[in-house]
């Protein structure tokens, strides 16, 4: 499960995202996370640029208010991953700052490594903060973000919980494997009768 909410400091993942001073203008920068280097691509349906001062994502003019297709889904305003698909989290928290823009509300969607989709809507609290949270073992693929309206920038955007992927079995994997135990299980009480008929 991923658990997606409102709040600084809530989980204070142990990670800061950076981003180079005036990168390249493109409709991704890519940040590098502080302590495992980490890359991560932010992306939007503008130009964007990383600042490195409060390590922002902001659009060249001025207020991200294009909404792109991030991943399939579609009306998204920011998306969010890390750029090694062998790679997931378990939490990030970031900072919409809103400023000279007009968004009021913004929908948080979280991705599971497993496909499944995690999805809120909340009212932009006065501090601009968010969280995704992963529990239960699961690990955060992406997420996105989607504001009815313009705001300024993406800043203090902190994660944590990186890692490798953890390999779960498919459904039919799992099929395959009981009835492989099922299988075993029957030869054994079979050879057992044989040996006690003997």
């Amino acid at each position: 499960m991923i658990i997606l909410g409102t709040g600084a400091g809530v989980i204070q993942p142990s990670e800061n995202l950076l981003f180079n001073n005036n990168p390249p203008l493109d409709l991704i920068v890519l940040g590098v996370t502080n302590q495992s280097a980490t890359a991560v691509n932010v992306a939007a349906g503008e130009t964007l640029f990383g600042n490195g001062g409060q390590a922002r994502a902001e659009a060249s003019d001025g207020l991200v208010s294009s909404l792109f297709t991030f991943n399939g889904l579609a009306n998204q305003s920011l998306g969010i991953e890390l750029v090694n698909p062998a790679k997931a989290f378990t939490q990030s928290e970031f900072r919409v700052f809103v400023g000279r823009g007009t968004a009021t509300n913004l929908t948080l969607t979280a991705y599971d490594t497993h496909g499944q989709q995690f999805q809120s809507t909340f009212a932009i609290p006065s501090n601009g903060f968010f969280f995704v949270n992963a529990i239960d073992g699961q690990q955060i693929d992406r997420f996105s973000l989607s504001a009815n309206g313009s705001f300024e920038d993406l800043r203090q955007v902190r994660i944590g919980g990186v890692a490798n992927l953890v390999a779960v079995p498919e459904p039919a994997s799992w099929a395959m494997m009981i009835a492989g135990f099922g299988g075993v299980g029957a030869l054994m009480r079979r050879r057992r009768a044989l040996s006690i008929a003997r």
